[in-house]
């Protein structure tokens, strides 16, 4: 039970700062693009393009981590993806861009799978509030981090973007050298093999995951795209996005505290519920240029994430073992790569047939219900829990 603590607390602290990097990576690079003059579809590529690597890589991470402990590969990770996210602003060649870009991306994915892995792996009776307070407390980087580059924003009316890297460099070294001093040492004593067998364990799982995070991502990444078009600046663009992680991150410890097995079931036709209003209110937003309708789709969307996450995380803790779990959070990992790709690219494919871009937001909540429709019928047949 001590052991189950120290990793949650700790991984807590380290998913904190992981989150505090990755609200710096979403939005400095980002604003350093646009700056750039790029193209939509050239700005979608860079947004995504590390995104094959880190899909091919998370299952193997995962097993290898279920072999010899996650510490090793949190270092490597972390140190990876500070030092080429810092370097994407020292330079304005978009081919050494692009291949920092890929570089920070993997890393950056693979470490947040690493923090997953390492704080839940123990976590197996009663998981709710655990998951609850670990993912309300670590997404508030989330939060930290974009507010200081809001405040940033108004000081100086403008985005300080070039030196914004050095921010994400100052940060990053504080971030790693917690994880040598804290992370825990894991060895386990049960031989995983290495195969796809578990992906066939988690698909419904994948996809939930999958389109959440594309809502997130098509909403955020295309707003700040289109920000000269709308009603949104980019400051009142990040006070947007900081609503959306703040109610996420709320949302997770609140339904954390709440869940319990019976009420479970009806997690996912919340999140369902409530992106499909995220969809509607972000048309109506689109048709009539309301600022404040913006803030009602981040909301939407924040509260649909923490019905989801405590869902699936608590499925896996209590239907897998400690000694497999890096492989079933690393393979359910791909749901971050492809909700990156398709939050880049079928608002691009709207866009292509003649659609506003948000339309895609559509997509994202009808494909999850008709996995939800498959999901129970499975699990009716089956026997097991929906």
């Amino acid at each position: 039970m001590e052991e189950v603590k120290a990793r949650i607390y700790s991984g807590t602290l380290f998913g904190f700062f992981q989150t505090l990097m990755m609200a710096f990576a979403m939005l400095i690079p980002t604003f350093y693009f646009k700056s750039l003059g790029l193209s939509l579809a050239a700005y979608a590529t860079l947004l995504s393009i590390g995104d094959i690597a880190s899909f091919i890589m998370k299952p193997t991470l995962g097993w290898l981590t279920d072999r010899h402990g996650e510490r090793k590969f949190l270092m490597l990770g972390g140190i990876l993806f500070v030092v080429s996210l810092f370097l994407i602003g020292q330079t304005t060649d978009l081919l050494i861009i692009a291949i920092l870009k890929i570089i920070s991306g993997v890393a950056s994915a693979l470490v947040f799978i690493l923090i997953l892995i390492y704080s839940l792996r123990l976590v197996k009776e009663k998981p709710e509030r655990k998951i609850g307070t670990f993912g309300g407390v670590y997404n508030l980087g989330w939060v930290v981090g974009l507010s200081g580059l809001f405040l940033l924003g108004i000081l100086s009316t403008v985005y300080p973007v070039k030196e914004a890297f050095y921010l994400i460099l100052a940060v990053g070294i504080i971030w790693v050298l917690l994880m040598f001093r804290f992370a825990k040492h894991y060895e386990s004593t049960v031989s995983v093999k290495l195969t796809f067998s578990h992906l066939k364990k988690i698909p419904a799982l994948i996809v939930f995951k999958s389109m959440d995070l594309a809502m997130f991502s098509a909403f955020i990444f295309y707003l700040i795209y289109n920000a000269s078009n709308t009603a949104l600046s980019l400051p009142k663009t990040t006070l947007v996005v900081i609503v959306e992680t703040l109610l996420f991150a709320v949302s997770i410890y609140i339904v954390g505290r709440l869940s319990t097995p019976l009420l479970r079931r009806y997690w996912v036709p919340l999140c369902i519920t409530f992106h499909l209003l995220a969809a509607v209110t972000m048309l109506v937003a689109v048709m009539t240029n309301l600022y404040l309708l913006y803030f009602l789709v981040a909301i939407f969307i924040g509260v649909a994430g923490g019905f989801i996450d405590i869902w699936i995380y608590t499925r896996i803790s209590e239907h897998y073992e400690p000694a497999e779990k890096g492989i079933i959070v690393g393979t359910l990992g791909w749901s971050y790569d492809l909700a990156t790709i398709m939050g880049a690219y079928v608002p691009v494919l709207m866009a292509f047939l003649g659609l506003n871009v948000f339309t895609a937001l559509f997509v994202f909540p009808v494909v999850m219900l008709l996995t939800y429709v498959i999901f129970v019928q499975a699990a009716r047949k089956t026997g097991l829990p929906g």
